[in-house]
């Protein structure tokens, strides 16, 4: 009977450990999040990002912008948007699911238009930077 029990003892803890470590994973991203865009925003917003934006790469996207510069949205088909304007930068992760996926760094050289870099890393990682445009389609 003792070792049927150890027997199932084990397999419960080795069952319980992905789990743990899955949650692990998640908070040590949404920390990762919360740091990245707390250390972008170091200045007042300078631009309005605000609008219904198109990318032939990354489709439809919504970006809020409310005062003090914070950012929210979504883009259809990846996720919702987590940022921030500083300056006359926008920064910004794409969450799926509770887990950043992507961080975008973006100017506005027009007020049709965002243009810059994203990464699949967090924080932004120049070595796998590719460039992006999104073209406003409405305000």
């Amino acid at each position: 009977m003792k070792p049927l029990l150890t027997l199932i003892v084990c397999l419960i803890g080795v069952l319980a450990l992905p789990a743990c470590h899955l949650k692990s994973s998640y908070e040590k991203n949404a920390a990762a999040r919360v740091a990245y865009l707390k250390e972008k925003k170091t200045s007042p917003a300078e631009i309005n990002v605000e609008g219904v934006y198109f990318s032939p790469e990354w489709g439809i996207a919504l970006l809020k912008q409310k005062s003090g510069g914070k950012l929210s949205g979504y883009f259809a088909d990846y996720g919702t948007v987590e940022g921030v304007v500083s300056g006359e930068t926008a920064y910004f992760t794409i969450v799926d699911s509770g887990w950043a996926e992507y961080t975008f760094e973006l100017t506005q050289p027009r007020s049709d238009r965002l243009k810059g870099l994203y990464s699949a890393y967090l924080p932004f990682h120049e070595s796998d930077q590719t460039e992006i445009v999104l073209e406003k389609i409405r305000r």
